[in-house]
């Protein structure tokens, strides 16, 4: 069969194949009101045309569609072989050619148009899912439709997953190495073996995971902000941080908690906080104040008027937080405190399929605090098992959020010679230099280096004029990592221990803090040892997330944190007097300058003792603007202990570190975060010591981001068993939270992308319950094998 005919408008002609097997769709959600009332040409005063023109059913263009919907349909249901193609449109729909444009000449664009759901289908792509759900649907739910339009999700995401298109991977903050494979080697060496050894190099080399230390950005004055804190962010650290408020609140909307349950096995169930509020109650006094074991957030209403004076007011307000969990924040833990124990997973795999009856609507509507007596273990193991799988999901999905505009300037020098007093000169390009040139000579008399080689002097040429070119450079207010909500401004844990970051020191970063003198007194009197901050956990205040291109400008972009690092110290600590036993080389540092001569001419450092394969940029930061000149020294991660900066690299570092400008993003009027919030409190017995010389700042890979700091998380209620159980069987984990050990013993490791939140915990549910079903389904069948055995 042919097409009857040809619209001139779509080039080439189609034909239904010979032999065809025709479908047909017996339901529809079509409605023929849907279509374009503007289905007659009109001539404009310039001569262009805008109308609907309906297509024949064997018509060229109608044809295409119903071949290949048809075709594709037959895939999906595993039809036999053959040529599959539609009989006609599902009831209500009909094909429409979009003229557009000068009336000889218009464009045209094919829609199928008449779903109740959809304006408009726009492609064969767009329409394949949703005939589908059409023929396989009964209850033509819609929730069970995968189109674009229905189930809200990308067209590419979506012709990917079903096979026309390859699927494009995301940009993650973590790559996956394949190992290589093994070959021969060859009988003769040849040049194919030095060139496949450089291409390994490269591949290493690409796939090494960001680290750098650089010199703070100098933030661009704008004269009024562009743009605003989100809402949303500033109350949370408000709440959090804010150095006024009483009753603070840990936990985020969206954020993925663990809950008690509602029996003696099931002790905590994971739950999304959906909504966050105040709740407030009048407590008498002769009432305990601590009823719920933590910290107090009562205030005595001393201040309200009564018509007696001298009568004592019988109640004292207490605030709380409370949650849409329908939980106050003393009742809920951070996903990463708790863990199922092996003993309760046991449990729910005793119990058997029929018992557990896994009705979605039974498990989705289960409320794991009912005090019904109906509500029994094997009824709860569906639901929390449904549940326990979506946390584990949901944790695996990370995004940024909120982008915003970050300006900044980079300077460096001229690389002209330095011109003379007798050169003529305008006069702006006089008064410039010798700004810069007082400003230079003020700096230097300021802070004399000591050293006879590095005093400045006073020559009669002018300083070289610094260039400066503005940059703009997408940044992102937050971030959802795992199971948490991370804003920018906040103090985050980092993976790695803090004798993993330069162990000796270097010209850019302090070397760890040892015990404090009270701490080493006590040890000496009990006859033991106590160590410094390099065994404990390395804190970063984030301030920046961005998107970079990779290091060598292969393969997808990066995601990188900026801020600076913190680490933990006895309160008492001191820092003109430290435990560590260290050699002193000519007062140039506690540590001792080892002369180096492979270091780098450049003034490029490294830094000791982080694992092997981090690297350091030569230049001041990943941006995606070309490459400008690099007058800021940069480290590199992966030194060993003894591998420091030669001294003549330290004094240029150290000088050009001392003159150089403070600045700071949160002073910026470009930037949308106009105050900064304190830090948090630090542990009981411990303060924070900043790592990083002043002026500096560490940009990492997102893939070493551990998750949030929780102030006094050893300190809950709910965690005392947990606690005591780590305390005995020397557990790192708990300790992690409050970056008491590294990181890594405890961190969100999230390695797929989603656009939303929402998103993700669509997702989630989905695959949470495909996966868990399917095993409920197998283990039942060797259950039932065994029997038969």
């Amino acid at each position: 069969m042919s097409a009857g005919s040809t619209h001139k408008g779509f080039g080439s002609s189609h034909t239904i194949p010979p032999n065809s097997t025709f479908i047909d769709f017996l339901r529809s959600d079509g409605d023929p009101s849907n279509w374009p009332q503007d289905t007659t040409p009109h001539i404009d005063g310039e001569g262009h045309v805008n109308y609907m023109r309906q297509a024949a059913l064997d018509e060229s263009l109608s044809i295409k569609w119903r071949v290949k919907v048809g075709a594709a349909l037959a895939s999906k249901l595993n039809m036999a072989e053959g040529n599959y193609v539609l009989q006609g449109w599902p009831a209500g729909y009909q094909m429409f050619d979009h003229n557009k444009g000068p009336k000889d000449s218009p464009r045209h664009d094919a829609y199928l148009i008449g779903s109740s759901h959809a304006k408009r289908f726009r492609s064969v792509p767009e329409f394949i899912p949703h005939a589908l759900w059409l023929l396989t649907d009964p209850t033509l739910d819609r929730s069970n439709c995968n189109c674009k339009y229905c189930n809200k999700k990308p067209q590419r995401e979506i012709t990917a997953s079903m096979g026309h298109l390859p699927k494009r991977g995301g940009s993650t903050p973590t790559r996956t190495i394949q190992p290589p494979t093994l070959k021969r080697q060859p009988q003769r060496p040849k040049e194919r073996p030095v060139r496949d050894q450089e291409k390994i190099s490269c591949d290493k080399e690409r796939f090494r995971p960001y680290v750098g230390v650089r010199r703070m950005q100098k933030p661009v004055k704008q004269p009024a902000p562009k743009q605003s804190m989100l809402r949303e962010c500033n109350a949370d650290s408000s709440c959090a941080y804010g150095p006024e408020v009483k009753v603070r609140r840990c936990f985020r909307d969206g954020e993925l908690l663990c809950g008690p349950g509602g029996d003696d096995s099931i002790l905590f169930w994971p739950g999304l906080v959906e909504e966050t509020r105040v709740k407030t109650m009048p407590i008498t006094k002769d009432v305990c104040m601590d009823i719920l074991d933590g910290p107090s957030n009562c205030h005595p209403s001393s201040n309200i008027d009564s018509s007696n004076g001298d009568e004592e007011v019988p109640c004292v307000i207490r605030h709380d937080r409370s949650y849409k969990m329908k939980l106050l924040d003393q009742l809920v833990l951070p996903y990463q405190s708790v863990a199922p124990s092996d003993e309760l997973i046991q449990a729910i795999h005793a119990v058997s399929y029929e018992d557990l009856d896994p009705d979605p609507g039974r498990t989705f509507a289960f409320n794991p605090y009912s005090t019904s007596s109906e509500v029994t273990f094997a009824k709860s193991a569906a639901p929390y098992c449904i549940a326990l799988q979506i946390g584990a999901v949901i944790s695996g999905y990370w995004t940024l959020t909120d982008d915003w505009e970050f300006k900044f300037s980079v300077e460096y020098p001229n690389p002209s010679p330095p011109r003379s007093l007798s050169t003529f000169q305008s006069l702006d390009s006089v008064m410039n230099s010798g700004m810069a040139h007082n400003a230079s000579l003020a700096s230097s008399l300021a802070t004399p280096s000591g050293s006879g080689s590095h005093t400045r002097t006073i020559s009669a040429t002018l300083l070289p004029l610094a260039l400066a070119q503005t940059i703009v450079q997408m940044r992102y207010q937050g971030l959802w990592w795992g199971a948490e909500r991370i804003w920018t401004d906040e103090l985050i844990r980092l993976k790695f221990s803090r004798g993993q970051i330069a162990p000796e020191g270097n010209d850019v970063i302090n070397a760890p803090a040892g015990p404090s003198r009270k701490a080493q007194e006590y040890a000496r009197f009990m006859g033991g040892q106590v160590g410094g901050a390099e065994g404990r956990g390395v804190f970063m205040r984030l301030e920046g997330l961005f998107v970079a291109d990779p290091p060598n400008g292969r393969g997808s972009k990066v995601c990188h944190a900026v801020g600076a690092l913190y680490e933990l110290v006895d309160e008492d600590w001191e820092e003109e007097w430290d435990g560590r036993e260290v050699a002193v080389d000519k007062g140039k540092g506690r540590g001792k300058a080892i002369e180096n001569d492979n270091s780098d001419m450049d003034g490029s450092f490294e830094l000791d003792g982080v694992p092997s394969g981090l690297s350091f940029m030569h230049v001041p930061s990943p941006l995606n603007p070309p490459t400008l000149a690099n007058p800021d020294p940069v480290g590199s991660v992966e030194g060993t202990a003894t591998d420091t900066p030669s001294r003549s690299n330290v004094a240029c570092a150290c000088d050009s570190a001392s003159t150089a400008p403070q600045g700071d993003p949160n002073g910026a009027l470009s930037h949308p975060v106009l105050s900064a919030f304190p830090l948090p409190k630090p542990p009981d017995g411990f303060k924070f010591r900043p790592i990083l010389k002043p002026g500096y700042e560490i940009v990492v890979d997102l893939m070493w981001i551990a998750g949030r700091y929780y102030p006094g998380i050893l300190e809950h209620r709910l965690l005392d068993r947990h606690v005591e159980r780590a305390l005995a069987a020397g557990g790192t984990q708990l300790w992690a939270l409050e970056g008491l050990t590294a990181g890594c013993y405890n961190a969100m490791d999230p390695t797929k992308w989603k656009p939303t939140r929402k998103a993700m915990v669509r997702e989630a549910s989905h695959d949470a319950w495909v996966g868990v079903e399917e095993r409920w389904k197998n283990k039942e069948k060797e259950r039932q094998e065994v029997k038969l055995l």
